[in-house]
């Protein structure tokens, strides 16, 4: 059993409440996870009127959005910066649907250069407008101008056509419209490799146009060009950070549930059952034995842990093929807390960091992937301090430093299995071995500042927001995966739905605009 001690994280106790075997609470809609695709459904359904009730097995809301405490510093878990959140953006919009959009707003980091890609012979800042990137990659890549205009013009294309996807698409929504969703067909199977390879890219403009891919976790060669497109084609319209912090985006969410007088919210409490009845589901059972019914359920989790929940037997077998899906890649996650130092002074500022040991992505994946702990690891790393943020993530001339880096769970799990000491050497050595890069090429003598170090693995994921695998994104981002045959909302029963990356894609503006088209869908009501 992992515990807090073996996680380095601490546990804030909750209260325990007496377990009431006799009543079953009645709701509207019961809601499984506070992710952020949870908490966008049920705050949107608690203003709307209905009867909500939404479980967290954490004892705290938002899933990989969540914010832990160590030392004196507050770290949100895996968000780091996000899309869509501009004014009369899809972000936007469902904020101000909640009459949330001026107390909680989101920053727009530098369109001239918010994402930096350092690598062999490699050092760009990747700003916002496929004009200014083309004519900028254009002057340094001259015989290729041709080849990224027609880069950019099928990733701004295949982007676009993937927002005006409806919810619940099929292969008959796209063969219907086939012109409307021509380019999303025409490139459903590609690779982002398979386009370099047309185009004939060299290996220092595939680097700069793939170097954001530690946000994808995947390598050209196995990339979805449609998760490519996805992501930078968002990204493209602006980053963005919230301008108070992620803990204050979730508490917000939450607190619209809460604030309805017949609504509940309750953390710390882990779902252990649904009941089917009559093809339809029933009500669910927690740890502690209570029992809540409910007209319709919402699964804000992965949608294969349903089948424990549910029990295998009550899925027909054509369902059960769109459940047999793969878990992609995990992370090592590295969360310093920082003191006489100003990262200013080493260059880095707003800007995310994407640092390759190699130009050839797919042999650093290759390396990330394998047995073994990299001598140098690829990762992703940013200072959430050095953007405008709430007092909260660290005290007063005090900062943070986040990194990230690919890797499988199946390593860890093995140490683990064996031997906790074996584990929790391997974790450190990991983050250390992280560490060492930054020191060696970007902020030299960093070790002698960290007053705080805190190391997430792959099994801390699992623990904590029940991701199986400690996936990062559900299924990896391939095309065998990410296809128009891919989960959907619906599940086999009539007032059950799924909302979250397994259902929808990944990504935290992408799971809102899914949660959202869902609430149309079950209330009629407008976001859009």
């Amino acid at each position: 059993m992992i515990t807090e001690e073996h996680l380095g994280f601490s546990i804030t106790p909750c209260a325990v409440m007496k377990p009431d075997y006799s009543a079953t609470e009645r709701y509207d809609f019961a809601i499984v996870g506070m992710g952020i695709g949870g908490l966008t459904l049920g705050a949107l359904l608690a203003n709307a009127g209905k009867r909500v009730i939404i479980f967290e097995q954490h004892y705290l809301p938002g899933g990989y959005g969540h914010t832990f405490v160590q030392g004196r510093f507050a770290f949100c878990a895996e968000l780091h910066y996000v899309w869509g959140c501009g004014p009369g953006e899809r972000v936007y919009k469902m904020l101000e649907k909640l009459g949330l959009e001026t107390d909680v707003t989101f920053r727009r980091l530098d369109p001239d250069g918010f994402d930096r890609i350092i690598g062999p012979g490699v050092d760009y800042t990747i700003g916002s407008g496929f004009d200014r990137e083309l004519e900028r990659l254009g002057q340094m890549f001259p015989g290729h101008k041709p080849g990224l205009r027609e880069y950019y013009e099928i990733i701004d294309t295949i982007h676009r056509q993937m927002y005006d996807l409806p919810i619940g698409f099929s292969w008959r929504t796209i063969l219907a419209h086939p012109k409307r969703f021509s380019y999303v067909l025409r490139y459903a199977t590609w690779t982002l490799e398979r386009l370099f390879d047309k185009l004939d890219f060299p290996s220092e403009l595939r680097l700069i146009l793939a170097g954001q891919s530690a946000i994808f976790f995947m390598p050209p060669r196995d990339l979805s060009l449609l998760i490519q497109a996805g992501g930078v084609g968002s990204y493209n319209r602006g980053a963005y950070h919230p301008a108070q912090s992620f803990k204050h985006v979730m508490g917000s969410l939450l607190g619209k549930i809460k604030e309805q007088p017949e609504c509940r919210a309750m953390l710390s409490t882990e779902i252990t059952g649904i009941d089917v009845e009559g093809g339809m589901a029933r009500s669910v059972t927690t740890a502690r034995g209570e029992r809540f019914s409910a007209d319709t359920f919402l699964l804000g989790l992965d949608a294969q842990l349903s089948l424990d929940l549910i029990g295998r037997e009550h899925f027909p077998k054509a369902f059960l093929r769109k459940l047999d899906y793969d878990y992609g890649p995990s992370v090592v996650s590295v969360y310093l807390g920082l003191k006489d130092i100003d990262l200013w002074d080493y260059g880095l500022g707003e800007q995310n960091i994407f640092w390759h040991p190699k130009a050839d992505l797919n042999e650093v994946y290759d390396d990330q992937l394998g047995d073994t702990i990299p001598e140098r690891p690829y990762f992703f790393c940013n200072s959430p301090t050095l953007r405008p943020h709430d007092s909260v993530l660290a005290p007063e001339g005090r900062s943070q430093l986040v990194m990230v880096a690919p890797c499988t769970y199946e390593n860890f799990a093995k140490l683990r299995s064996g031997s906790e000491d074996a584990y929790q050497t391997a974790k450190q050595r990991f983050a250390d071995r992280i560490i060492a890069v930054v020191e060696s090429e970007l902020v030299p003598n960093l070790s002698d500042h960290i007053v705080v170090k805190a190391v997430g693995s792959p099994l801390t994921n699992d623990f904590y927001v029940r991701a199986p695998k400690g996936n990062c994104y559900s299924t990896p981002l391939d095309p065998q995966h990410v296809n128009l045959g891919r989960l959907n909302y619906k599940s086999p029963f009539p007032n059950l739905h799924y909302v979250g990356a397994s259902s929808s894609l990944p990504g935290f503006a992408t799971v809102i605009h899914f949660a959202c088209m869902l609430y149309e869908k079950l209330t009629g009501d407008r976001v859009y």
